[in-house]
């Protein structure tokens, strides 16, 4: 039997609220969380009861998916169902179309090998120069460190650990992925397309990077196995038009190794742990940290790390020049008004802190008073006021002097804020209809998902090759999708929902606002959808919506789907319980993928 099945829901008692007494990442501990209990509230009922929903398969194949993931709205049209597979495998070639080596294998080699495949050092320059400009080395490297070992490697290259030839291996690949995202042609530039052929150097690459870790016996941890393993993820992730859960899997087996190294411990425990080596365990995990909650809302999973069982301290604000492989003591750390690389990770690792215990919420089977979302969202606000300021959101025409790396982690940071505040309300939307208690929650909702399709359209202005964000947009592709598609999804309930019987919710220029923010987003997704199979999905979905007739293959496969506008806002009748994979198969993001962010 094939069908959709909810998964049974167990009772919340009052003092099991997961709000927590201080803000995670402010203080000296960002992942210890204690609780307190929820006020008691007899007056305000609770959350609608929503576990999640799953297919299963007359086969006994299972797929579950959080309702709180974008993908619960399109997923939910009954008009998809057995049409959907059938089209999930695009035509065109993907950007990269082999599964990553790590999970499926690949040819052994001997370090004689490995060593052969590295470039002349010029051109091995030129990609560490082209690596080291993006976000990411800042929570991998120390690079006074760095650049002494990458020193003493071209002296003596068989001398090397290969763990450290693997991590190299990994920032070269890096590197290309830069070179190639660049595009000459006057189009957005786009995440990089490459030859497939064993002879290209960007699989050639990813293939070295696997038999390091291989050769490496990656599973026993040690220097440079959880750097190496954090960046091949990125590299497996940035190749990829449309998020897979494959790469998910990856996560799994990143946190176990991580876990079993101690990372999730603060090594102010443990004297043995020099003061160097354990502020660059405090940065590494910082990322593991962030990308467990990132990418764990990108497959519509519960995170990994259980927060209750960490207390690794956040990162110092401190130039790597600060500190060196020798020192005692580290140094104070600097104050927030002076901008280093490390800042923005203190920043992404305060909000996304708070994010995950959201996240914790949207998954938790149990049913929560409205009022613990109320406190969630001032903890939430709090933080974003508290966000350092320079990476506080301003308009372009006030940024002028900042560089483009520095706008975009503005508005990663935004952007994350608006998405969690509609992942702590969504599930108010359908009662906020009849139940004037629930206003907030439906204006909360609607007001950032707005904001958020303001930024993909700026974003998109912006990395056209004339543009200010045009050198880094490939950077920012998977995560920012999903909030994108989020956003669009909570327009569509307004429309349904004024086209209805509730047209005193927005008025008729609000609503011509709506249209016109989702026509905009579909014109942009438009172009992706003949690589993406999410993008395409969202391009028919819109054009239901909006009443968009495409011509030719888009008008058929539109109608294959669809029907047409009744049958797909008759699919809406409940929005704020939102089911989820009934009979399709797991959906993650969609692309446009000008736009991404490492987490």
């Amino acid at each position: 039997m094939q069908g959709s099945q909810h998964l049974h829901q167990s009772e919340r008692s009052e003092s099991d609220s997961p709000i927590p007494t201080s803000l995670p990442g402010a203080t000296s501990s960002t992942s210890a969380i204690s609780t307190i209990s929820a006020e008691e509230n007899t007056n305000t009922s609770s959350v609608p009861l929503d576990g999640g929903y799953m297919k299963y398969n007359n086969i006994g194949t299972a797929s579950y998916v959080s309702s709180s993931h974008w993908a619960a709205v399109l997923d939910s049209i009954s008009e998809l169902k057995g049409n959907v597979e059938q089209h999930e495998t695009h035509p065109y070639n993907p950007v990269s179309s082999s599964s990553p080596g790590l999970l499926y294998g690949c040819q052994q080699a001997t370090k004689a090998e490995i060593l052969s495949s590295i470039p002349p050092r010029r051109a091995a320059d030129r990609l560490l120069s082209r690596y080291l400009t993006l976000d990411i080395p800042s929570g991998i490297l120390h690079r006074g460190r760095f650049l002494t070992d990458y020193d003493n490697f071209w002296k003596n290259p068989s001398d090397t650990p290969i763990m450290w030839v693997c991590l190299l291996f990994t920032i070269m690949c890096l590197g290309e992925l830069h070179q190639h995202s660049q595009t000459p042609t006057g189009n957005t530039p786009q995440i990089p397309t490459f030859d497939n052929s064993p002879t290209s150097s960007m699989n050639l690459f990813r293939e070295r990077i696997v038999q390091c870790l291989m050769l490496g016996k990656y599973t026993k941890g040690g220097p440079y196995v959880i750097e190496s393993l954090i960046q091949y993820y990125m590299i497996e992730h940035f190749l990829r038009r449309d998020a897979q859960f494959e790469i998910w899997i990856l996560l799994g087996m990143l946190i176990p190794i991580s876990l079993r190294m101690g990372l999730h411990r603060d090594p102010k425990h443990f004297t043995e742990i020099p003061a160097f080596a354990g502020e660059m365990r405090r940065r590494v995990w910082a990322t593991i940290f962030q990308i467990d909650v990132g990418f764990s809302a990108l497959a519509g999973l519960p995170r990994m790390i259980k927060s209750q069982q960490c207390d690794t301290e956040e990162p110092r604000n401190l130039l790597d020049s600060d500190f060196h492989e020798n020192i005692l003591e580290l140094p104070k750390s600097r104050p927030e008004s002076e901008v280093t690389p490390i800042l923005f990770l203190l920043a992404k690792n305060r909000i996304i802190s708070v994010g995950g215990l959201i996240s914790d919420l949207a998954h938790d089977i149990r049913p929560y008073p409205y009022t613990e979302l109320m406190r969630f969202e001032e903890l939430l606000q709090n933080t974003r006021n508290s966000l350092p300021e320079s990476l506080r959101w301003q308009p372009l025409s006030q940024s002028i002097t900042e560089s483009p790396q520095t706008i975009m982690q503005r508005v990663y940071l935004d952007m994350f804020f608006y998405k969690m505040q509609i992942i702590l309300y969504k599930r108010y939307l359908s009662a906020s209809m009849t139940q004037p208690q629930y206003t907030h929650a439906r204006e909360v909702c609607f007001d950032s998902a707005v904001k958020i399709l303001e930024y993909q359209h700026l974003l998109d202005e912006e990395t056209q090759l004339d543009g200010r964000l045009s050198s880094i947009g490939w950077t920012y592709s998977l995560i920012l999708n999903d909030d994108f598609m989020l956003a669009a999804s909570v327009l569509c309930f307004y429309i349904k929902q004024y086209s209805g019987e509730y047209k005193d919710i927005i008025d008729e220029e609000t609503f011509q606002k709506i249209k016109s923010l989702l026509r905009k987003s579909h014109d942009i997704w438009l172009p992706s959808s003949s690589l993406s199979n999410e993008a395409q999905k969202a391009v028919q979905s819109l054009a239901i919506i909006l009443g968009i007739h495409h011509s030719g293959e888009d008008g058929e496969i539109a109608n294959q789907l669809f029907g047409g506008p009744e049958d797909f806002f008759a699919q809406f009748n409940n929005p704020g319980s939102w089911p989820v994979y009934q009979g399709q198969k797991p959906v993650t993001t969609l692309s446009k993928l000008t736009f991404c962010s490492h987490v």
